[in-house]
């Protein structure tokens, strides 16, 4: 406790103007990316032209940073200041949970799929057949030949190298959402409502925050039964689990690092199960960890990082800007 205790809560500031801040911090990361959303990347992606949706699909990409600038330009106007935002990167005091960052979803991701396929046995398909036969005609499309051996040992290859890697393949884009959501939403939420409803709110806000993207497919399809809103339901369910395992990243080690580091490993891994199935999965079930079946490991970590945090509080800094 006695680290606890010395260890200041990640960008908390002055009480006074907090209200403040959360609201123009909500105004722009919602309100800026929902606009963005609904009036040009759904309009674009709806088009039917290829080269618009892959415009649209870039400026996804763009958006994911929303969060992050959202914060940034909150924090200057404000007055707050980028004091203790998170960029301390202390692996030699937290290495436990650097390395659960690195490594930890990517596992969590791996034994989910193991545990859709247990169940789903006839859907596993480890020759990759729909892949195989995708991959064959885009490469033979180029003017390429490869043979279906080939192509699976590529695969896997992929997969080893990006175990290791998938922490940093997609940074950019992690920490666009985790610098906005935990390293300030976060703590503005600790300090009025609790350690554990604010893990709670701010992943389920992360979740909510793709509402206009899930409309259209993003993470969980389209075209079920009761598309979009128990797809955005799904989202923020999703959201949730997974920001509640960000946070206390976040709260334990002081530093943002870890949780960008687990959000980037979980987009990266999250879609490669899928190409050892018949049908490609099904994006409610598994084996994507955004099924329940399949996020099943995701959940369990997810309460445990919760029993965790109530058994051992985090005590909050008892400097303030004046």
């Amino acid at each position: 406790m006695a680290e606890e205790n010395k260890r200041g809560l990640v960008g908390v500031t002055d009480k006074k103007v907090e209200t403040k801040r959360l609201l123009i911090f909500f105004a722009l990361c919602f309100g800026v990316t929902w606009v963005t959303e609904i009036f040009g990347v759904i309009p674009m992606y709806r088009s039917g032209d290829v080269e618009i949706v892959k415009d649209a699909a870039d400026l996804i990409s763009q958006i994911m940073l929303a969060p992050a600038l959202a914060a940034l330009v909150t924090r200057l106007f404000t007055r707050e200041g980028l004091v203790k935002s998170g960029f301390q990167f202390n692996f030699s005091e937290q290495r436990f949970l650097f390395l659960f960052g690195w490594f930890g979803m990517s596992v969590l991701t791996f034994v989910g799929a193991v545990i859709y396929f247990l169940v789903f046995r006839d859907n596993f398909d480890p020759n990759m057949t729909n892949f195989v036969a995708s991959y064959s005609e885009s490469a033979a499309g180029a003017g390429a030949q490869i043979t279906p051996v080939e192509i699976v040992a590529g695969v896997k290859t992929d997969l080893l190298v990006k175990f290791f890697t998938a922490a940093v393949l997609d940074f950019i884009n992690a920490f666009g959402e985790e610098w906005g959501f935990r390293a300030f939403l976060l703590p503005k939420l600790f300090r009025k409502v609790g350690t554990i409803p604010a893990m709670i709110i701010t992943g389920f806000a992360s979740g909510l925050w793709y509402a206009p993207l899930v409309t259209i497919g993003y993470y969980y399809g389209e075209g079920n039964s009761g598309f979009p809103i128990v797809n955005i339901i799904a989202m923020c369910l999703f959201g949730t689990v997974t920001g509640i395992i960000y946070a206390f990243l976040t709260l334990r080690t002081g530093s943002i690092f870890p949780a960008v580091f687990a959000h980037s490993a979980i987009n990266v891994m999250m879609g490669q199960a899928s190409q050892f199935t018949f049908d490609g999965g099904n994006f409610f079930v598994g084996p994507a960890p955004t099924g329940i079946l399949a996020g099943i490991p995701l959940i369990i970590t997810a309460v445990i990082c919760l029993i965790h945090i109530y058994k051992y509080p985090v005590q909050a800094s008892v400097e303030e800007d004046e």
